[in-house]
């Protein structure tokens, strides 16, 4: 294994351990939406019947369930689009005239 790899591999595990402690911290500051747990059975559900393999047996019925019935959450919005809907003045060469 070259050094390259080696970085790779550990950046790969870093991110996975990491991931899920910043996501929580991001969502108390209400800078990212909250976990769902349902989201990720949505995702593997979608990537088992991709492969033509039944979900039922692999994650059983409730969860395939859950997954069926589950719907994104809207009501959060990002934080991008607060501060544009805080802001209702122009900025910066949108509020000069273009004058020709």
């Amino acid at each position: 294994m070259s050094n390259a790899e080696a970085a790779g591999a550990l950046a790969a595990a870093a991110t996975y351990v990491i991931k899920p402690p910043v996501h929580r911290m991001l969502a108390k500051l209400d800078l990212a939406p909250d976990p769902d747990p349902v989201a990720h059975d949505v995702r593997t559900v979608a990537f088992l019947e991709a492969l033509d393999l039944d979900p039922v047996e692999v994650l059983g019925a409730d969860t395939v369930a859950q997954a069926s019935a589950w719907s994104p959450d809207t009501s959060w919005v990002p934080f991008r689009d607060r501060l544009r809907s805080a802001s209702l003045r122009p900025i910066g060469s949108q509020s000069r005239m273009i004058t020709t």
